[in-house]
Order: C-alpha cells, then sequence, then structure tokens
C-alpha cells in the first residue's frame, strides 16, 4: 500500500513538471506572437525576434536554414553541422536552393558576384589586353600577375561574398553572399533580417570608390579637402568608413525631389543578373529612363504579382497596368496605371504613391532630328566626379592584405590620384552609337619597384562612358555643349576661332607635370579630332573631326537662337533651309 502511495504521488510531482514545461514554451513561443515552432532552436534563442516578414520562424524555423539537430535541447547536438550564415554563395544551393533555384543561378553569373568587369577593365589597364576572369578564377592563382595581384589587394574587399568576420571596422563590412543585399540589422534583434526592402545603405557599402556614382547620386563628391566644416567635436563630410572626405554639391533630382533609393530603379534582372555570363555591367543593366518617362504598359505578370507580394509595400489592384522595360520586358510593378489611365510612382521602402513626369516629344529640344543621338544623360547630367591619372606604385617585394586569401602575400601597392575635378561630362559616342558622358576610365601611371629600385614603369591611357547619376530636370545650356571645351573633349582651356581654325589652349600641362604624355590628362581628343586615349568599352570613341567642326559651327547660330521658344526651332528643318537659301537676315553676313 505504501508503494502504492509512492508511485501515485511520483505520477502526481511528473504530471505537473511536465505541465510547466509545456505551459513554459507556450508562453515563450506566445510572446513571439507564433504557435509552436517547428523546431526547437527558439527556446534557446529567445533573443531573435524575427528574420523578416518573408522567412517567418513559425514556419521556416531555424533548422531550414542553418542546420544542425531542430529536435535537441542539447547545445552540442542541436548544433552539430549546424552552418552560421546559409546565405554565403558555398551554401545557398543546399539552403537557399529549396525555393530560390532559379534566382542563384543568376546570381553565380551576374556580373556582381564574378567581377568580370573589374577585372576586364584591369587587364587592359595594365596590359593592352581584354581578359575577363572571374572572381573564382583569380583566387586560386598560385602566381599572381600584376593585374590579379592589383584585384586582390585593391579592389576585392567588395566582393559579394567578402568573409564579413574580417572586417575590424563595422562600418566598412561588406560581403556575406546574399545578405551583403538583403540583410539589414534591426536594433534589440541578434539576427540579421532578410528583406527585398534594401537601403541605399547597403549600395554605398562598395559604390562609393571606383564605383563613385552611389556617393554622385546622393550630392557627394569625394575631394581632397579636410571634412569640413567641423561640428560638434569632429568632421561632418567624412565618407562612410573614414579617412576620405566629400564636398556637398547637387544630388541627383530623384534623389532630392522624390527621395528614391537605388532599388526603386534598379531592378532584381539588372542587379543579379538574367543568368548570361556577361563581360560588362552595361550589358547587364536593365533600367533605361524611358522606361518610367516613356513607359509601355501591360497586364501584370506571374513575377509582377511575387515581386509585389515579396515587397508589401506596394499593391496590384485589380484593373491596374504596370510598366514593363523597354529592353527585355521584365516588369516594373512599382509604375502602375490605374483603370483612369492616371500613372504613377510607387516608392518600394515606404509605398508612397508619387506622380511622374512624362516625356513630351512634341517640344523642340526632344524632337529636333539633329538630337535623336544624344542620350538623356548627355544633356540632363549635371557633374561627373573624374580622377585623371591615377599613379600606381607596385612594390614585388613587400606584402600587403589579399582580400580573398585573408592573408598578407607578397606584392604591395598604393595610389596617388593627381587632378581630381568635377564638372560637367566630357561628351562622345557610347557603346550603342549614343552621345554619352565620357570620364577617365581609367588613366594609370604605374611604377614598379623591387628591394628599392624602380624596375618598370608604363602608362594605359583610357576614357569610358558614364551614367552620373547627377540627373537634373534642367538640361545643360547650348553654349555648353556647342563650345566648352571640356564638353568637346579637348579638356580644361580656352576654345578660340582664328581665321577659321580652331585654337586650343589647355590648362594642364602634362610634359611640366613629369608625365610621359604630350596631351593634357583631361583631354579625350585633339581640335583636328585624333582620339588621344583609348576606351574601355569597343565602339566607343570621341568625336572625329568632322562632328567637332559639325557641333561648333552651330554656335554662331546659338550666341543669338540661344533658347527653344526661337521661333526658329518651331519648324527648325524649314528654317535651315531657308538660311541656306539666303532668305534668313542672318544668312547675308
Amino acid at each position: 500500500m505504501v508503494k502504492l502511495k509512492w508511485f501515485k504521488i511520483a505520477v502526481v510531482i511528473s504530471s505537473i513538471i511536465i505541465m510547466f514545461v509545456s505551459l513554459r514554451i507556450l508562453l515563450n513561443n506566445k510572446e513571439r506572437g507564433k504557435s509552436l515552432n517547428p523546431d526547437s532552436c527558439v527556446y534557446c534563442h529567445k533573443n531573435i525576434k524575427t528574420v523578416g516578414r518573408t522567412h517567418p520562424i513559425s514556419i521556416f524555423g531555424c533548422a531550414s536554414c542553418h542546420g544542425g539537430d531542430k529536435y535537441s535541447f542539447n547545445k552540442n547536438e542541436a548544433h552539430r553541422g549546424m552552418v552560421l550564415n546559409p546565405a554565403r554563395l558555398e551554401y545557398v544551393d543546399k539552403y537557399c536552393g529549396k525555393c530560390h533555384a532559379d534566382v542563384i543561378e543568376r546570381v553565380d553569373n551576374s556580373i556582381m558576384v564574378t567581377e568580370k568587369g573589374v577585372l576586364g577593365v584591369l587587364h587592359e589597364k595594365f596590359t593592352g589586353k581584354g581578359e575577363f576572369l572571374s572572381v573564382d578564377k583569380v583566387k586560386d592563382i598560385k602566381n599572381p600577375d600584376l593585374t590579379t595581384n592589383y584585384f586582390k589587394k585593391m579592389c576585392a574587399a567588395c566582393h559579394v561574398n567578402q568573409l564579413q568576420t574580417i572586417f575590424k571596422n563595422r562600418e566598412r563590412i561588406r560581403g556575406g553572399g546574399c545578405v551583403d543585399c538583403h540583410g539589414v540589422k534591426e536594433k534589440g534583434n541578434s539576427h540579421t533580417i532578410l528583406t527585398t526592402l534594401i537601403p541605399s545603405s547597403n549600395c554605398l557599402k562598395c559604390h562609393n570608390r571606383s564605383n563613385r556614382i552611389g556617393l554622385a547620386y546622393f550630392g557627394e563628391y569625394q575631394s581632397a579637402g579636410y571634412g569640413t566644416p567641423y561640428k560638434n567635436g569632429k568632421f561632418s563630410h567624412v565618407i562612410r568608413g573614414g579617412g576620405r572626405y566629400y564636398l556637398k554639391l547637387h544630388a541627383d533630382i530623384h534623389w532630392r525631389l522624390a527621395k528614391l533609393e537605388c532599388i526603386d530603379c534598379h531592378t532584381e534582372w539588372g542587379l543579379m543578373g538574367d543568368g548570361l555570363n556577361h563581360k560588362r555591367f552595361e550589358e547587364q543593366v536593365v533600367i533605361q529612363c524611358i522606361d518610367c518617362h516613356e513607359p509601355m504598359f501591360g497586364k501584370p505578370d506571374k513575377q509582377a504579382y511575387l515581386l509585389a507580394e515579396t515587397n508589401g509595400k506596394i499593391k496590384l489592384k485589380k484593373g491596374v497596368e504596370i510598366a514593363y522595360t523597354h529592353k527585355d520586358f521584365r516588369p516594373i510593378y512599382n509604375l502602375q496605371k490605374d483603370r483612369d489611365g492616371k500613372i504613377y510612382f510607387y516608392r518600394k521602402l515606404d509605398g508612397k504613391r508619387l506622380k511622374i513626369k512624362l516625356l513630351n516629344d512634341n517640344t523642340a529640344y526632344h524632337s529636333l532630328k539633329i538630337h535623336k543621338r544624344l542620350s538623356c544623360q548627355a544633356c540632363h547630367s549635371e557633374w561627373l566626379p573624374s580622377c585623371y591619372g591615377c599613379h600606381v606604385a607596385a612594390f614585388k617585394d613587400r606584402k600587403q592584405y589579399d582580400w580573398l586569401l585573408h592573408k598578407a602575400t607578397l606584392g604591395a601597392f598604393r595610389e596617388y590620384s593627381s587632378f581630381n575635378r568635377f564638372a560637367h561630362p566630357t561628351l562622345g559616342i557610347g557603346w550603342k552609337g549614343k552621345v554619352m558622358p565620357f570620364g577617365p576610365g581609367c588613366q594609370s601611371f604605374v611604377s614598379v619597384y623591387n628591394k628599392g629600385k624602380l624596375i618598370k614603369q608604363f602608362h594605359r591611357m583610357f576614357m569610358a562612358t558614364w551614367d552620373p547619376h547627377t540627373t537634373q530636370l534642367k538640361s545643360r545650356s547650348c553654349v555648353d555643349c556647342h563650345f566648352n571645351p571640356i564638353t568637346l573633349g579637348l579638356g580644361r582651356g580656352s576654345l578660340h576661332i582664328k581665321n577659321n581654325k580652331l585654337i586650343f589652349n589647355p590648362i594642364y600641362n602634362s610634359k611640366l607635370s613629369g608625365l610621359p604624355i604630350s596631351y593634357p590628362l583631361d583631354a579625350f581628343v585633339d581640335v583636328h579630332g585624333k582620339e588621344l586615349q583609348g576606351v574601355s568599352y569597343k565602339g566607343e570613341r570621341a568625336f572625329n573631326g568632322k562632328e567637332l567642326r559639325r557641333i561648333i559651327a552651330a554656335y554662331s547660330c546659338i550666341l543669338c537662337h540661344s533658347k527653344y521658344s526661337d521661333k526658329i526651332y518651331k519648324n527648325f528643318e524649314l528654317s535651315k533651309r531657308e538660311f541656306l537659301e539666303k532668305k534668313t537676315p542672318c544668312s547675308k553676313y
């Protein structure tokens, strides 16, 4: 009887303990706003509140992404086989590939992951040969040449799959695979939030140096200044991570007036790739000005609904049409035309609705045949950051940190710039045959040292097309395009006409500056139309002699007819014909 009595007491006590533990688990889960979790990880990791709305813990749990034993409450057993960051590219096939297989395939081939564009330019810059290697191939080269070593020491810190733990300065952290772009930090949450609402600060982690258009969009120009003004005990104009400073200039109108983030324009296919092995980012980028300002509408497709649902801030209502890209008919789900025919643009981060200004082809400046070759950027880009003359010192016998091997290896580099400027961009013919802004891309004077002795010197001079990301509503003036030597590609200096000949006196004297070239650093072409520098993309070029003469010839007319309100532009072809037939007052002179 006594044994039976104690047995009953033990059963009751055990039942109470089980009920208490179960209640504790239920209450812990209730505090997280969900029912029982699919695995036991969150029982210990109580500080993880969420991973983002698209990856709810109540459905995915933790082990489905991180691995480990989701049934064990023992720390060692639960963590066995676990991956801390499954978003790194070496793990994504196994973990992220369950849901994102199509995206992973595109990302693997994207220009941002392969870095073929950067490596291709560097090889052309140092060797004169276009060799488009990928990061994976470069990493395993045992005896890297000058080009490859330069990339590993000076460029590869910005690799998408960079190891985040190597950065001591928290402001300079980048990499981590998918989370390099899609990861954001939330106060009070120890887990990175996964999101498609990507803030521009994620883009600026990398797009702030050679990819300086990231700074330019927000009106910041990297200068050789001192970070002034001095406020609250420190410099106020310091570029993320420290060590560099900026001047505050006009920001792009899309930021200044509409506060559009980078992802408001750039599409997932333009950023994460289309699955093809492109060599240049120009080939991969999808978005164009006409996609929004001369939109092409259609019914939302499945991908549009998926993107809008993932975004969570933008709705696709019944009867609405969305814009599609002109290049490859990809959905722009945040540019919509409602049932009343009204067109609105929606910001992706907060869903705010904005009116959009459409292109008016009836205006003289857009309809003139002589302007059909102009890109939007040629007229509407206000300024371009340009670093002319990059001096590279290479030391074969010194060691420097290798960003791919994560250790110091032989070969060290130092960079010095000599002629940093911002101004209206130089213009030339881009790879698509359009008139585009040009800037240095790159100009390198290389000195190679070994054991304190100079053993080799060479230089490579290239200009490249840019979208400056400094768009303004007001375009450049007619005079600025037709008689500004910088715009024409001649460089900074004085330009005048004497005895029907062009005379140009440059400001920058390369020989007096000790450079081994006979033309100014900022000169793309001479007054005769001779191209002075190479181009970084086949098909690009400076204006030839005939084009220069034709552009400058219009200046004599622009002196009087400087505004499009002038009556000659109402029917320009008729005005030109009457001028050639000497029926106009000015044709008599």
